[in-house]
């Protein structure tokens, strides 16, 4: 019985020992600091699992870069003369956009370096690895940016030689045109001739012919091409309708060299025998009708 007693008087004093712990001054300062400890590290926790979120997340979006790179690189190593402008301001646009998400990236990991000063070693080393990664991917850019301003150089320069090229050609087929124009037209003078047909009345109030006498026959004027004649192309005309039943040639020409042939209907026409000779002394015909 004293020994119940003695047991049950023991664990009272516990009770009573432990009770008085808990109300202690010193013991509720511990407590505090220990639940000040656990929401630090709730809060650093979570801050770290911010951070390691973030990084992840540029990690993806490097990624992206990477596979833009690639498109890029093939597409600025394509002939940029095959390309129309909008495309390679489609690309040149392309590579801006993938310059300044690199530029992003690296102010984010920039924050995420002034986040947290107690950085582990595991976050250390990715945002090392993510640095050193965005400084080869600005130097790849840069590598593109440069490799398709020199295609547009190079692509310039062509055009301006492919310009003044179709300037010569277009000076020479100018020319040619001009030389074939001189030769026609020295082509048809050559061979131009000209007639009028008329009275005798006609051809002197046309200033055609001259009297140097009462009795002396009618001759050519010296003004003669100054007056309403028909031209022709003596290599295709070889006769001529006077429309008379008499007519005379005033104008000289061999007369083995031509003709004054009549018609069923008594109408004369003057048909050359011989070209050449015909119109070797004058290039202007002219005849006398009654």
């Amino acid at each position: 019985m004293k020994k119940s007693i003695f047991w049950i008087g023991g664990i009272s004093a516990l009770f009573l020992f432990g009770s008085c712990v808990e109300s202690s001054q010193k013991y509720k300062s511990l407590q505090s600091q220990m639940d000040s400890l656990q929401v630090a590290y709730n809060a650093q926790s979570t801050e770290m699992e911010g951070l390691f979120a973030d990084l992840n997340d540029i990690s993806a979006g490097m990624q992206s870069i990477r596979e833009a790179e690639k498109l890029l690189t093939i597409e600025s190593g394509e002939k940029t003369n095959n390309k129309t402008k909008k495309q390679v301001a489609q690309l040149k646009s392309d590579i801006q956009a993938v310059s300044e998400a690199i530029e992003n990236y690296k102010t984010q990991i920039q924050k995420l370096e002034g986040k947290n000063k107690r950085q582990s070693a595991e976050f250390k080393k990715l945002i090392e690895n993510l640095k050193g990664e965005l400084e080869e991917r600005t130097q790849k850019i840069n590598e593109i940016s440069s490799q398709l301003a020199e295609s547009q150089k190079q692509l310039a320069v062509k055009e301006q030689q492919i310009t003044a090229l179709n300037k010569n050609v277009e000076d020479l087929n100018q020319e040619k045109a001009n030389q074939k124009m001189t030769i026609t037209e020295q082509d048809m003078a050559m061979h131009q001739g000209h007639y009028l047909v008329g009275t005798r009345k006609l051809l002197k109030e046309a200033e055609v012919i001259t009297r140097q006498g009462l009795f002396c026959p009618p001759i050519v004027s010296s003004q003669v091409e100054k007056a309403p004649f028909e031209d022709i192309d003596i290599r295709e005309v070889k006769s001529i309708p006077l429309n008379s039943k008499k007519a005379k040639v005033l104008s000289v020409h061999p007369q083995d060299s031509y003709a004054l042939e009549a018609g069923e209907d008594g109408m004369l026409s003057l048909t050359v025998k011989d070209e050449n000779s015909f119109w070797k002394q004058t290039k202007y015909l002219v005849v006398m009708i009654n």
